[in-house]
C-alpha cells in the first residue's frame, strides 16, 4: 500500500488550520484592530454572523453523523474506509471544510472583524492545497472510477 493509499494527510492536520486561523484572526483583532466602527457593526451583520455560525456548526453536525451513520473514518490521518456520498456529501465533497470556512465568515460578521474575513480566505486556500489535494488523491487511489464518477457529480465546495 502506498503513502498516499494509507493517509491522506499527515501535516498540518486539518482542524488544526482552522484552529490556527481562529486563533490568528483573534489575536490580530486584539492586537491589530482591522474592524468596522462600532456603529458600522449593525445588528443585522451580527446576525448574518450568528447565521452563518449555527449554519455552519449543522453542517458539521450532519456531516460527522453521517460518518457515523455509515461507520466511516472520518480522522484526516487515517485512511479512508469507503465513500460517502449521501447526507451533505451528495452537496458538497468537502462539506466539514465548507462548514470551517462559513464559521470564520461569520465569525467576522459576528465580531466586526475583517481579521476573520480575510482569515476565510486564507483558510480557503490552505485547505484547498493542504488537505483537499492530497485527499483527492487518496480518495482516487482508493476508489479510481467511482471516485471520478462521484467527483464529477458533486462539487468541491458546492
Amino acid at each position: 500500500m502506498s503513502d498516499i493509499e494509507a493517509r491522506p494527510n499527515k501535516y498540518p492536520l486539518p482542524p488544526l488550520l482552522t484552529i490556527g486561523t481562529l486563533v490568528v484572526c483573534y489575536v490580530l483583532d486584539q492586537t491589530l484592530p482591522l474592524g468596522w466602527e462600532p456603529e458600522q457593526v449593525t445588528r443585522f451583520m451580527r446576525g448574518t454572523g450568528g447565521l452563518l455560525i449555527i449554519a455552519a456548526i449543522a453542517l458539521d453536525i450532519w456531516a460527522f453523523l453521517t460518518f457515523r451513520k455509515h461507520n466511516a473514518n472520518m480522522m484526516p490521518h487515517k485512511a479512508a474506509s469507503q465513500l460517502l456520498m449521501s447526507g451533505p456529501f451528495a452537496h458538497s465533497r468537502n462539506p466539514i471544510y465548507l462548514a470551517n470556512v462559513v464559521l470564520t465568515v461569520g465569525a467576522g460578521f459576528l465580531l466586526g472583524s475583517r481579521w476573520f474575513l480575510l482569515g476565510a480566505v486564507v483558510l480557503f486556500f490552505l485547505l484547498s492545497e493542504l488537505a483537499i489535494k492530497r485527499e483527492e488523491k487518496h480518495m482516487e487511489a482508493l476508489f479510481g472510477d467511482q471516485w471520478k464518477d462521484y467527483c464529477k457529480a458533486v462539487r468541491r465546495w458546492a
